[in-house]
């Protein structure tokens, strides 16, 4: 087993031969082509059409990512025995049966030969990622099964081969052998692996090392050895309580043989009770971090279950440190594994910036229970849909997003969430509301557009000194129904902040800028433009005059940066810096809005109010 699977050496020495199974033997592996359920758990209704390879399954908290593992891994489970409660229906009720419809795809020849049984069962998957009820020609698609799991108020499942004719009762009933439900059955990596270090029920090493010649004869070996060690060193252990037991006896007029000793009951010893494990040195390997175990498991499990046509992880990253979840990744993700269908679920922004944005999926729950899964990568006007997930991976585990056109807005947002809160508001963690930098006037509102295109409730706020290059598309933002926040034209924020603050907050806000700036240069930018005779000074005559229109907009202008000559663009702007702008925001704007202009006001009680809007 290679060590770069899992990211570090071990240097346990085993006593007992395991064998890793062959993993790059030819062969048609299937794979997952179709999943649809209905009534089950937190999702009334559910279509989703997954890729061949690895497929992250991403989106806020409580949007069902676990309960569509737990539905695919049911309905393909090779045991037809398990149990059910209500809990397990859309809104705990059992009189709506639910229903989950897993549809498998590549089917290997032992599943479409004349004697497997299976001909009158098959369906078609086309091209365009629809299921049919017939098999297709080749050109149009691929022969398929469904496999149905249905549960209903008796609480106990039944799984069939699903189609129309059986549905209708043209076909009788019937599931897959129990051979073949073995081959379909996906690999599950949960979270508690130290089991698995442990030659214990079901476990992996158990599993890996009855293919070498029988479990049975290596215990017998086991506890031979065991008894023989034990034996030679356990005399003087237990000495005193041999001599009692002898004395004990005696009281009841029984006599013991003379020469008791203590030894191994083999009978009890059982590989199934995990008392063999790997060690490293005098310490199991089971003791390991959460992390590290949890990443020896993942690839011991992945050697084992060579016949799996699909593995599940829910929570990947769960215990891994950063650099630890990309190796992991690009092992799921290698060429040479078997089985390279992977379903897994993600809260980490590591993972989303990794992965490439095809292998990412969003997932929506809509207040009907009806669950969206929808590709990452789906494109809105000319935004390069796998920029986003680099740049800013946590804005897709929000329910909510408030595109901002850069740091400056990101920044005093962020200061008026603190100070509402203070005032006693909600905020909008609460409100389960992400502030996102949209990366300027031009590619904030593509941004805006590519995240409420995945199914997420988006806002933009804008500034309205000029439009963007895309003339079109704030109209269609406002016609799909993202609420689109822009200042009073032609106003930047820092237009917004030195026009529309009361005299108390200007000059809470020169005090602050003079922490950043010198007085020289604030002179000299209100001065711009100013006859000789008629340019400030001092500072103080700088704040006797802070509230003329003059003064007020020299340095609002002179805030949003200097125009290079040779690119037209601004640079060193005042607070363009999100610290910066928070600061502004919670202790300059926030105390000043109840005296400050009824457009400022205004605007900022129109984006308190989206945010109190939000469930």
């Amino acid at each position: 087993m290679s060590q770069s699977c899992f990211g570090r050496s071990l240097s346990q020495k085993l006593t007992l031969t395991l064998v890793q199974p062959n993993l790059f033997t030819e062969g048609v592996f299937m794979r997952v082509g179709y999943v649809e359920i209905q009534n089950f758990r937190g999702i009334s209704s559910l279509e989703w059409a997954p890729e061949a390879g690895l497929n992250c399954l991403i989106g806020p908290s409580d949007s069902c990512k676990t309960t569509i593992l737990d539905a695919v891994e049911l309905a393909l489970s090779p045991r037809h025995t398990l149990t059910f409660d209500d809990l397990d229906f859309y809104n705990g009720d059992p009189d709506k049966p639910a229903l989950i419809t897993v549809t498998l795809i590549d089917l290997p020849a032992e599943f479409t030969s004349d004697g497997a049984g299976y001909a009158h069962y098959l369906r078609g998957f086309s091209k365009d990622k629809k299921v049919t009820d017939e098999p297709p020609v080749e050109e149009n698609g691929v022969p398929a099964l469904s496999i149905r799991l249905t549960i209903d108020a008796s609480l106990e499942g039944k799984w069939i081969l699903y189609n129309d004719r059986v549905a209708s009762g043209s076909e009788p009933e019937r599931s897959l052998s129990y051979k073949h439900r073995l081959r379909v059955a996906p690999a599950r990596l949960g979270v508690y692996a130290d089991r698995h270090l442990s030659w214990g029920h079901n476990s992996i090493l158990t599993r890996m090392t009855e293919r070498v010649g029988g479990t049975k004869d290596i215990l017998a070996k086991a506890g031979r050895l065991a008894r023989s060690h034990f034996k030679a060193e356990a005399g003087d252990l237990f000495k005193t309580s041999l001599e009692n037991v002898t004395k004990i006896a005696r009281l009841v007029g029984m006599a013991l043989p003379p020469k008791l000793s203590v030894g191994l009951d083999t009978e009890n010893l059982s590989i199934t009770n995990g008392s063999i494990s790997i060690h490293d040195g005098e310490i199991p390997l089971r003791v390991l971090g959460t992390g590290s175990s949890r990443l020896l498991v993942a690839a011991l499990q992945d050697a084992a279950n060579e016949t799996a046509s699909l593995t599940i992880i829910d929570e990947v990253e769960y215990g891994l440190e950063p650099h630890r979840i990309v190796r992991l990744l690009k092992h799921l993700k290698s060429a040479d594994r078997k089985s390279p269908q992977v379903f897994v679920t993600s809260h980490s922004p590591t993972v989303i910036r990794e992965l490439k944005v095809d292998d990412l999926a969003v997932v929506r729950r809509k207040a009907d229970g009806k669950v969206i899964v929808c590709p990452a990568s789906k494109k809105f006007a000319s935004l390069n849909p796998q920029a986003p997930p680099r740049s800013m991976p946590e804005a897709y585990l929000a329910p909510s997003l408030l595109i901002c056109e850069g740091k400056t807005e990101v920044g005093l947002i962020k200061g008026l969430d603190d100070f509402w809160f203070n005032e006693g508001r909600d905020s909008m963690a609460v409100k389960g509301i992400a502030l996102v930098d949209g990366g300027g006037i031009d590619h904030a509102p593509a941004l805006a557009g590519h995240f409420y295109s995945l199914g997420y409730d988006v806002a933009v706020l804008i500034d309205s000194d000029r439009d963007p290059d895309d003339a079109t598309i704030i109209k269609k933002l406002g016609d799909k129904g993202v609420s689109v926040f822009r200042w009073d034209p032609p106003y930047a924020t820092e237009d917004l902040i030195f026009q529309r603050l009361p005299a108390a907050g200007l000059e809470a806000l020169l005090d602050y800028t003079l922490t950043l700036r010198s007085e020289d240069s604030v002179l000299h930018a209100a001065n711009v433009g100013r006859a000789p005779e008629q340019k400030l000074t001092t500072i103080d005559e700088l704040r006797q005059r802070l509230t003329e229109p003059e003064i007020r907009s020299a340095l609002a202008e002179r805030a949003k940066g200097k125009i290079d000559s040779n690119t037209r663009k601004r640079t060193d702007a005042w607070y363009k810096d999100i610290d910066r702008a928070d600061y502004i925001g919670h202790h300059i704007v926030g105390p000043n809005l109840t005296n400050g202009d009824a457009a400022l006001k205004t605007a900022l009680s129109n984006l308190r109010t989206w945010i109190d809007g939000r469930p």
